[in-house]
């Protein structure tokens, strides 16, 4: 049984057109492998369309509205194919005007039955269609609460955000609680229309595995923000921007494993962006993690926090330009590794600051991790702090001079790189190249039985 409902100036049942100044169409359609289009263009342009089954499985159906804005008025999109939704495609596109609202909700996907859906099906057959398709495409300036929610007990879902308008605010894709196998994309601005001022979420929480979220900004001044939490596993996030004064944040804890995230801050041209900040957190009983964070610019800010009964982590931080800062912390982790790169392959670099530390002294050690810095140029700093046994570190500053290597904190122990614990290694090199002048300081301690310490300091006129 089909039911519609169409309320408006300018109707037809599934393709609305309307050319007045204020438009409102709505679509209400309820049973299975329904098919609903609207089209609007004008001001004040106003699209609902509702597939829903209240106490049986939604599968099968096909939504989709278009929406030209003609003057600078907020338009409003929605599409909801809610209650055991299963196998469904939902699409909003808006272009043109200023201030547009575009929703789309999946949720509780349970259904069963066989595939319709139209307008060429795909993406990959709504996910052989076991799951479900959002996509919204937006044009204009000044967008806000973009949504797509493919959440509660739902899988194998694909949802994606495209927009090309400046200072887009709330954009996000849900696809949590007891979700698998989910796929999400937010991509803002082109190489060719960069965007200022976005912001993009995507949260794939509550005991969700085998999801991916991907997040691409092209501009100054966006943040972008992937949570995978809460009893995660096998969850892979990826954040890319381009741009000054970038905010990029990774969230994989609580209980996750088997998890990847990847951030990237990258502008072409000799120093690449400014003042970007980065950060990911795999903490807190998480284990077999991978995190890398790769920044190309200057001034920027990178931070890793991996640990909490954790084994087999393992932490990049990568920095090409000058002036930067990376932290790296692992505390109580087994067999894990922490590698900073700074000023590699560039022309010009140093003024660096890389700080990692493994263990902590008020926790269970970290035993059997490996450390790793390496510097480029001068005024460089390297802090190291290892609390366990069974710890390696390498400490390397190259072709520069008035490098320091030292430990972590202001009290005592923070003037010296710090082994504390049994069987540890510390290697130390510090090269000025071709500087008649050598001030580098390498301050090193350690603490317990069966360790060693090299140290090379080397310069040539």
């Amino acid at each position: 049984m089909k039911k519609v409902l169409l309320t408006g100036s300018a109707l037809l049942a599934f393709a609305a057109a309307g050319f007045a100044q204020i438009n409102t169409t709505t679509t209400v359609q309820n049973g299975t492998r329904q098919t609903a289009q609207q089209q609007q263009t004008g001001n004040y342009l106003t699209s609902t369309i509702s597939q829903d089954q209240t106490d049986r499985s939604n599968v099968g159906s096909f939504a989709a509205t278009r929406q030209e804005s003609t003057g600078q008025a907020g338009n409003m999109a929605s599409v909801r194919q809610d209650v055991g939704s299963k196998g469904n495609r939902g699409y909003v596109t808006q272009v043109g005007g200023t201030g547009n609202v575009g929703s789309i909700t999946q949720s509780n996907g349970s259904g069963s039955g066989s595939l319709q859906v139209t307008d060429g099906t795909s993406s990959a057959d709504v996910r052989a269609a076991g799951g479900n398709w959002g996509g919204l495409y937006q044009q204009g300036s000044n967008n806000k609460d973009v949504s797509i929610n493919q959440s509660n007990v739902a899988s194998k879902n694909f949802a994606e955000i495209t927009q090309y308008a400046n200072s887009s605010k709330a954009t996000s894709i849900e696809q949590s609680t007891n979700s698998v196998n989910n796929e999400a994309r937010i991509a803002q601005g082109t190489a060719e229309k960069a965007v200022t001022g976005v912001a993009a979420r995507i949260q794939q929480s509550g005991i969700s595995q085998n999801n991916m979220a991907m997040i691409t900004q092209l501009g100054d001044n966006n943040t972008g923000l992937v949570t995978q939490n809460d009893g995660s596993l096998n969850n892979t996030a990826n954040v890319t921007q381009s741009g000054t004064y970038g905010r990029a944040t990774v969230n994989q804890g609580q209980d996750a494993n088997f998890n990847s995230a990847t951030i990237k801050q990258d502008t072409k041209g000799f120093y690449g962006g400014k003042s970007n900040t980065a950060a990911i957190d795999q903490s807190n009983l998480s284990g077999q993690n991978t995190a890398t964070i790769e920044q190309h610019g200057i001034y920027d800010v990178a931070s890793i926090n991996q640990g909490s009964k954790a084994v087999g982590n393992e932490a990049t931080i990568q920095q090409q330009g000058y002036a930067s800062n990376a932290t790296i912390n692992q505390y109580n982790v087994t067999n894990s590794s922490a590698k900073i790169t700074q000023d590699l392959a560039t022309q010009s670099g140093g003024i660096d600051v890389a700080e990692i530390q493994q263990g902590s002294s008020s926790m269970a050690p970290s035993n059997n991790n490996k450390a790793t810095i390496t510097q480029e140029y001068s005024y460089n700093t390297a802090k190291l702090r290892q609390y366990g046994n069974d710890n390696t570190a390498t400490l390397s500053q190259e072709v520069g001079d008035k490098n320091v290597i030292k430990g972590i904190g202001t009290d005592a122990n923070g003037q010296y790189a710090l082994q504390q614990g049994n069987g540890n290694a510390l290697t130390v090199s510090q090269d000025s190249g071709k500087s008649n002048y050598v001030p580098n300081v390498a301050n090193v301690s350690q603490i317990g039985n069966g360790n060693t310490t090299t140290v090379m300091q080397m310069g040539r006129n």
